[in-house]
């Protein structure tokens, strides 16, 4: 009975231990560590594992579009349309407002080549929308400034 009491005790000495020696493995696993790999004072595990924050999207307003479009079997055709861009960066942002005549002129040529019926539905608004995408994209003043477009949002929309 003496060697069951004491081998008793054995196991609950090894038990607190164990637990112990887990519980110290896990506060030093989840210990906030710098860049040196080395946990900071101050610093809690909840700052580490926080998500830096996301700069806010930038939205560049063009004013209003009205153009005509290409003729279809019911005569002379107009497309009114309001554009919001979201743009990368702010340096996009500068350039399409240093660049806006380049921009507005790019945008007539390519909204004045489509047919009524191309982009009366959603689909056609969604390739038109890529579409300026990629005629915005290409480099404006002789290559010298790239905008970086995320984006065409279409605020006004009628075709007439």
């Amino acid at each position: 009975m003496a060697k069951s009491r004491a081998l008793t005790w054995i196991l609950v000495i090894l038990v607190v231990l164990a637990s112990s020696a887990a519980a110290a493995a896990f506060y030093l696993l989840y210990q906030d560590r710098g860049d040196d790999g080395f946990a900071h004072a101050g610093e809690t595990l909840q700052q580490a594992v926080a998500p830096a924050v996301a700069a806010p999207p930038i939205y560049v307003s063009l004013d209003p579009f009205t153009v005509n479009l290409a003729e279809d079997g019911d005569g002379p055709r107009l497309l009114y349309a309001g554009l919001t861009l979201k743009v990368k960066d702010a340096a996009t942002q500068e350039a399409l407002a240093t660049y806006r005549p380049q921009v507005r002129n790019r945008l007539v040529l390519l909204l004045s080549g489509k047919a009524p019926g191309d982009i009366s539905n959603a689909e056609g608004k969604q390739r038109l929308a890529d579409e300026i995408v990629a005629r915005l994209s290409d480099a404006l003043d002789g290559g010298q400034t790239e905008l970086h477009i995320d984006q065409v949002l279409f605020t006004e929309f009628i075709v007439q």
